[in-house]
């Protein structure tokens, strides 16, 4: 079985780390597997470091473009006619135009799309009067030219049939491969942070999230916010790793509200996940989710978790439905920040029973069940 992975971007994201750990797993089950995505440096680095073999598409673009989409469809035509894939695995909207360009092959491959959250078309996402049925649209047209699509969340395959974009589709959750001795202890992880923001946060109390500095993930929300978090508890530090487009406005926000030596930006780090330990609460107040990687890194990490109830969220905390509180209400996240607080050893207990679900391996044999019923229904 020969296998091609695109995906839109090689920067350092939850989607790249998906697309790399699945890459790296199926060839090191003795799979044939490539990887083609667009600008950044992460994935072709880490790629390279596994053996995996990867194309560099220049014509893949974040921003859509009716002419770099043209050319990646010619771009990926010519890789595919040459490399006669049996299965093109596509990982982000930009990538899945690209399923048409089966209509010149002589040997089809098969087509399978995953969709890390709706992004655009997620309910809560504020978008311009038009736009979101624009994007419905070409979902809609476009994904009828897969022969299967995945979902890494229950909650997005079921507003993806509510809103008639596909009815095919099964739930894989994403997995990790982390153990005990990936993550640095709390004093190290804490040293760390000390050394990144200049500020020891040894005997504070500290929530702390890494996730890229956009819309999506809402950082403005506690920033704004944060205020009323500190009343409750004086001690309180807030520090983000990440980076992205985001961060000079959210700086701003921060001097705005006088957090200056409250909330802390402790930049891009490559494996993030390594230094979570520094937090008390790991947090993430996103305003859409598909099933966060990070969220799953807090798991693995035995960090009790507080995230806004959207998307897959609800899948990784369970039934410890007090690790989630209401989107963008600052009560709720307090009410629920004091219960954390409360019940740390409860909490970390029931968190370390949902590990099983979000096991690297299990992810990929799911994956590799799909590919070979999708070949088999060729036959």
């Amino acid at each position: 079985m020969k296998i091609l992975i695109v995906i839109t971007k090689a920067d350092l994201g939850g989607a790249q780390v998906f697309v790399l750990n699945l890459a790296s797993k199926l060839k090191q089950r003795g799979y044939d597997v490539d990887v083609a995505a667009g600008t950044g440096d992460f994935l072709f680095a880490e790629l390279e470091k596994k053996g995996v073999n990867y194309y560099y598409l220049d014509e893949l673009k974040r921003n859509f473009s009716i002419l770099d989409s043209f050319y990646f469809i010619k771009k990926l035509y010519q890789i595919m006619k040459h490399s006669k894939y049996d299965i093109i695995h596509l990982n982000s909207s930009n990538t899945l135009i690209s399923a048409i360009s089966v209509w010149f092959l002589k040997i089809k491959p098969k087509f399978l799309f995953t969709f890390h959250g709706l992004s655009f078309l997620d309910k809560n996402y504020n978008a311009i009067p038009g736009l979101k049925a624009l994007v419905k649209l070409y979902f809609k047209i476009f994904a009828s030219n897969v022969d299967e699509c995945v979902f890494v969340s229950a909650v997005n395959k079921e507003e993806s049939i509510k809103s008639k974009i596909t009815e095919k589709g099964v739930v894989i959750y994403n997995g990790l491969d982390l153990k005990e001795n990936d993550f640095l202890t709390k004093d190290e992880a804490r040293k760390f942070i000390f050394e990144k923001c200049k500020y020891d946060v040894k005997n504070d109390f500290v929530i702390g999230s890494t996730g890229r500095l956009a819309y999506p993930k809402n950082y403005e929300f506690l920033i704004s916010n944060f205020g009323s978090i500190k009343n409750k508890y004086p001690g309180i530090k807030f520090v983000i790793i990440g980076d992205g487009p985001d961060l000079t406005k959210l700086k701003t926000l921060v001097k705005t509200h006088k957090c200056e030596e409250d909330i802390f930006f402790a930049g891009a780090i490559k494996e993030a996940h390594k230094y979570i330990k520094a937090f008390d609460v790991f947090t993430l107040p996103s305003r859409y989710e598909g099933l966060s990687i990070s969220l799953i890194e807090a798991i693995f990490a035995g960090i009790p978790i507080l995230a806004s109830d959207v998307g897959g969220n609800m899948e990784v905390v369970g039934e410890n439905s007090n690790q989630l509180y209401q989107l963008d209400d600052i009560s709720d996240y307090v009410q629920n920040l004091e219960y954390i607080k409360n019940n740390f050893d409860s909490i970390k207990i029931s968190n370390a029973k949902r590990k099983e679900l979000f096991l690297l391996d299990g992810m990929v044999d799911s994956y590799i069940k799909v590919y070979k019923d999708l070949l088999e229904s060729k036959k």
